[in-house]
């Protein structure tokens, strides 16, 4: 069985994956690079507004529900 690179890299001294060319997979940056200061809050506030719509989406459906006899039956 070939031996995994990757593993090997991340274990050696130093802990970063160090691959030829310096590009990870896809052609994207590499794997010890850090990310610009920027992604980490974008992608919060995507999670944070998409979990919020989602919950009052829901409790809409529910007061709905609740308040419309004629949603209750599944005809």
């Amino acid at each position: 069985m070939p031996e995994n690179v990757s593993f090997a890299n991340c274990c050696e001294p130093g802990g970063r994956d160090e691959r030829p060319g310096g590009l990870g997979a896809g052609g994207a940056r590499p794997s010890g690079s850090p990310r610009p200061p920027w992604v980490a809050p974008a992608l919060s506030a995507v999670l944070i507004v998409t979990t919020a719509v989602d919950v009052l989406g829901n409790l809409l459906v529910i007061f709905s529900v609740l308040k419309n006899r004629k949603l209750r039956n599944a005809d």
